[in-house]
């Protein structure tokens, strides 16, 4: 060590620079070495930091259904129950998320040994328990409570009648005092208010203007307006009648037409035409006049028939559609046979000429 101390001097600065240069070194580490790392680890903890925070405190609205499960055999429910209950809880959103992502069971409403005019108070914990996350905080519930209302239940048998509407097809006739329905007789049962102004039911509206021949229906039962009212049977069989009117049709001047003439022979008849009368179902007959059924009067000429002159009595068919009688202005006519190459008779008409086919 020098006389006059500058070693010790000189260790002494460099002690103290090397301290400076360690404190000057951590705090620029600290703050500038992989800056961008920690700038982002700063900005994920705010962002966790401001999640947990919102996470905390959530309020939504759940809603739960209300079914009535329970009730006295002799009593029937007539007031107002809530269809759902808007269930309003608070907690963390993950938790609340949980709760709205389940659908949550019916609240049953068991109302043995509830009297009239009683009130019902839905109970907090069984709707926690339906929600089916544990931890639920709720807040409210609404409504919170509903008045019991009951009347006595009463039943009784009460006829059913057939309704109908519109007219009959043309040329129909529906016999309504002939309907029969069964079952005729149906049981109501209900509350006594209502059950009390029901003294018949009827079915819903069935078409005349649709029916054209005997039918069996199976048709609905209309409800009464009346509330509380229930029915053991919901439809009926009709058993409707339908038959056609009955009418008459005249024909003047209807050809005779000659069938199986001989092939080189001409035939004839007298008289040509004759009257036809034709008795049936009327919209049969409506058919016929409008050309959509055919009516044909015809006289048929057997092998014996088929010689050259006159073949008298000769029996006429009259062919109609099956539901129709036909009468004829008269049964019988004359045939009159003759060769092709003959002559005519003067006193031919067109159209009596007819060859076998």
């Amino acid at each position: 060590m020098a006389p006059d101390g500058t070693q010790d001097r000189t260790a002494a600065q460099y002690r103290v620079t090397r301290t400076l240069y360690r404190r000057r070194s951590f705090w620029y580490r600290l703050f500038r070495e992989n800056l961008g790392l920690k700038a982002t680890s700063i900005l994920i903890s705010l962002f966790l930091f401001w999640v947990v925070r919102e996470d905390k405190g959530q309020e939504v609205d759940i809603e739960v259904p209300v079914v009535l499960s329970n009730l006295s055999e002799d009593e029937v429910f007539v007031g107002e129950m809530p269809k759902v209950l808007r269930v309003r809880v608070r907690d963390r959103w993950s938790r609340l998320a949980r709760a709205l992502e389940r659908k949550a069971n019916p609240y049953l409403v068991d109302l043995r040994g509830f009297s009239d005019q009683t009130v019902y108070v839905f109970d907090a914990e069984r709707i926690r328990q339906l929600l089916g996350v544990t931890g639920l905080s709720i807040r409210s519930v609404y409504p919170s409570d509903f008045v019991v209302r009951t009347e006595p239940k009463v039943e009784r048998t009460v006829p059913v009648r057939s309704n109908f509407v519109g007219e009959p097809l043309e040329g129909y006739e529906v016999a309504t005092n002939r309907v029969r329905v069964e079952p005729d007789k149906v049981r109501v049962w209900g509350a006594k208010t209502s059950v009390r102004q029901v003294n018949e039911l009827f079915t819903y509206p069935v078409n005349l203007g649709t029916l054209d021949k005997d039918v069996r229906l199976e048709v609905k039962i209309q409800k009464p307006a009346f509330p509380f009212i229930f029915l053991d049977e919901d439809q009926v069989a009709l058993h409707i009648p339908v038959q056609a009117l009955q009418g008459r049709l005249n024909l003047d001047d209807v050809s005779v037409s000659v069938q199986g003439c001989p092939q080189g022979f001409l035939c004839r008849v007298e008289p040509a035409s004759v009257r036809v009368s034709l008795l049936g179902p009327q919209p049969v007959l409506w058919k016929v006049k409008r050309g959509q059924a055919p009516v044909e009067v015809a006289v048929e000429v057997a092998d014996e028939d088929a010689t050259v002159g006159k073949h008298a009595s000769m029996g006429l068919d009259c062919r109609r559609p099956a539901d129709l009688e036909c009468r004829l202005s008269t049964h019988r006519v004359t045939l009159w046979v003759s060769r092709a190459e003959e002559e005519e008779r003067p006193d031919a008409r067109p159209g009596d000429i007819g060859t076998r086919p």
